[in-house]
């Protein structure tokens, strides 16, 4: 690690943050599909280094917390930040649209840098990968379809949940209006999010974000100089994605521990590399993709005026 390139790494470290104004670019594009007012007058509490903010401070959070609570961190920030313009519930529905980009983007990239990687003969390892990722992609897709062709029937359940008084009296000690309202624009900002005009930009920009991730590694990789691995660019990815589909497991915070494992038993065990290089690699990714972030996050948090 002590021997590793640094103008590699800062480049690695510079394709990984450049991520961020495109995710900033693409939530920009979902808010606007879903009808969320972005400003008032003069006054602008969405613009892209704004989002960019709010996006790079729920990471932190979801550095320091569990079960992704960063997420329902950064509705709060715009909700906030919005002056009372913008709600929480159809905030977080432009969310929920983002992770299901993501998830599919990721599988899909996942897959096709598998292929080239292994061809038809994948380990039995990838291919519970590739399941766990397929039942991610097909439960999310279903919560969609839910709320497009159940909608009446949710509705009526979330009514007679809100006849029931103490469950009422609960949600609005939390929210100022009842849950079948809260669920009404979450569910109306989820679903508006997928103009199909605009698709084709956001598939665009998904893309680009999670090949970003792939390259990151890739950077990381060629730091440690000749004598470190000799991967191809497709197995590159196909490590860096396998170990970002973990993160949907909300299991410790930014999948702490469950990532590093991962890789450095995917580095050994798949593609022969030597167990102390493999660390060197992981925990060298880390300090980017996760380290850095404690460390500039907790920065950015004292010093914003948006937190």
């Amino acid at each position: 690690m002590r021997g590793a390139s640094l103008p590699l790494m800062l480049l690695g470290f510079g394709v990984f943050y450049l991520t961020f104004p495109l995710r900033a670019l693409r939530w920009r594009i979902l808010l606007h599909n879903a009808g969320v007012p972005l400003q008032d007058g003069r006054t602008s509490w969405a613009s892209l280094p704004a989002l960019a903010e709010y996006i790079y401070l729920s990471w932190f959070a979801n550095c320091i917390m569990p079960a992704k609570l960063g997420d329902a961190y950064r509705g709060y920030l715009l909700k906030h930040n919005g002056h009372g313009r913008v709600s929480f519930s159809a905030a977080f529905g432009t969310i929920f649209a983002e992770r299901l980009l993501d998830m599919l983007a990721l599988f899909g990239l996942l897959v096709l840098s598998g292929w080239l990687t292994f061809g038809t003969r994948m380990p039995v390892e990838t291919q519970i990968i590739f399941g766990f990722g397929a039942l991610l992609v097909v439960l999310i897709l279903a919560g969609l379809a839910g709320m497009r062709w159940l909608s009446p029937l949710i509705h009526r359940l979330l009514n007679w949940f809100g006849s029931i008084q103490w469950i009422d009296a609960l949600v609005r000690r939390v929210l100022p209006d009842s849950l079948n309202a809260v669920y009404g624009r979450f569910e109306h900002a989820a679903l508006r999010s997928f103009r199909p005009a605009i698709l084709p930009n956001l598939v665009v920009l998904t893309a680009g974000v999670w090949l970003l991730e792939g390259f990151r590694l890739f950077f990381v990789i060629q730091a440690l100089g000749p004598e470190g691995l000799s991967l191809a660019l497709p197995t590159i990815i196909f490590v860096a994605l396998a170990s970002s589909l973990l993160t949907a497991l909300p299991l410790t915070p930014a999948g702490l521990g469950v990532i590093e494992g991962t890789v450095t038993v995917v580095l050994v065990k798949f593609f022969l590399v030597d167990e102390h290089l493999a660390g060197a690699v992981t925990f060298l990714d880390r300090t980017i993709n996760f380290w850095s972030i404690i460390f500039f996050g907790f920065i950015l948090y004292l010093v914003s005026k948006r937190k």
